[in-house]
């Protein structure tokens, strides 16, 4: 392998191996960032993310637009960390929403301390989407939104290489969500088992280098189904696995530099499972209820790895291990004369974090 060609596949497969919103190098040493799907905050981050058969606040215009008619009113919510603003409003069986959004993954730690030059990517996104329930038990939901990346600069000394400094592009994205009442609800809209099902369709962005060719960089396709229990009126339960599209970010990269060259990186598809919980309970003033949530989300690396024979290759794109994230959260939720407020903070990662989030709903 001549050292152009190396140079070249380091810098593609380090740049396809960060997608969504993680930070990027030119570096090989630091060839660890994920292509994992994010988790959006902030009372979805408390439950390990394990929202798609719960979607039941505006947030489901992001991860399972169907349940956006299961809001009785007008809403308007905002959330720090990774922040969030959104309205929806409509009919009963009609709900429209509107979200702003903005984030980055965290990269798993570095393989060494050294102080490298690194390429910053950050994401935002802005969308709308329509909730419809054609029959009592079935309901049905699309998105359509605007996903912004943007490449920045960070870090590194004098003379270090930067093939995409100041890229930036948009894409168009959607979202379609099916949520299904397994037992009939007892009163309107709230059904104790319910199923949600979720599919992304990957996004493709193409940032051009200076002086060379565009290199792609792809976020793979994810497919989620999940399950979602209230067991009383105090107790909720949910399950989630979100099958993820890895392969397409392999494909991505033998567009970018070619299959003799990329055939000795892999990056198989891979199944995420989220578990997450909440109990509810009055206060003694009576007024209001709090909640109190926690979660697990056992996550895959979502790494690039070389099975050829190249010892440094290898060491740099090894095989590294899941990790279990843990998450927890509380909100104070509050009823006047028509309108309800609820004040959420959340943790989507309690151990590595706190990774803390802050936000308001209110409903009237």
């Amino acid at each position: 392998m001549s050292p152009a060609t190396r140079s070249a596949l380091f810098s593609a497969a380090v740049l396809l191996t960060s997608l969504p919103l993680a930070a990027q190098t030119d570096d090989v040493l630091f060839a660890n960032w994920r292509a994992n799907p994010i988790t959006i905050g902030s009372r979805p981050a408390g439950m390990g993310g394990a929202f798609v058969a719960v979607a039941d606040d505006a947030r489901a215009a992001f991860s399972n637009p169907a349940g956006l008619t299961q809001i009785p009113l007008t809403e308007i919510s905002a959330s720090s960390g990774r922040p969030w603003m959104a309205v929806a409003s409509g009919r009963r069986r009609l709900r429209l929403a509107a979200y702003f959004t903005d984030g980055e993954q965290e990269p798993l730690p570095a393989l060494d301390d050294e102080p490298r030059q690194t390429l910053q990517p950050s994401v935002w996104e802005i969308g709308a989407a329509a909730g419809f329930q054609p029959f009592r038990r079935v309901r049905l939901g699309a998105a359509v939104a605007y996903r912004h990346l943007s490449i920045d600069e960070e870090g590194g000394g004098a003379g270090t290489a930067n093939p995409l400094a100041g890229g930036s592009e948009g894409r168009v994205r959607t979202t379609l969500g099916v949520l299904i009442d397994l037992i009939p609800a007892r009163i309107v809209g709230s059904s104790p088992f319910k199923l949600g099902v979720a599919y992304q369709p990957g996004v493709s962005w193409t940032i051009p280098r200076p002086g060379m060719s565009e290199v792609e960089l792809r976020r793979p396709s994810v497919s989620s189904v999940g399950l979602a229990w209230r067991a009383d009126n105090s107790w909720s339960f949910s399950g989630q696995a979100d099958i993820i599209r890895y392969h397409e970010v392999v494909d991505a990269l033998v567009r970018n530099v070619g299959d003799d060259v990329a055939h000795d990186f892999s990056l198989v598809n891979a199944v995420e499972p989220r578990f997450g919980t909440e109990f509810a309970t009055p206060l003694r003033c009576g007024c209001g209820t709090i909640k109190v949530r926690a979660g697990l989300h056992y996550e895959s690396p979502g790494t690039l790895v070389f099975t050829g024979a190249d010892p440094e290759l290898s060491d740099a794109f090894r095989v590294r291990s899941w990790r279990t994230t843990v998450t927890m959260g509380v909100s104070l939720f509050a009823e006047h004369f028509g309108n309800a407020l609820r004040i959420d903070v959340d943790s989507r990662d309690l151990v590595h974090g706190p990774a803390l989030s802050a936000g308001v709903v209110w409903r009237f």
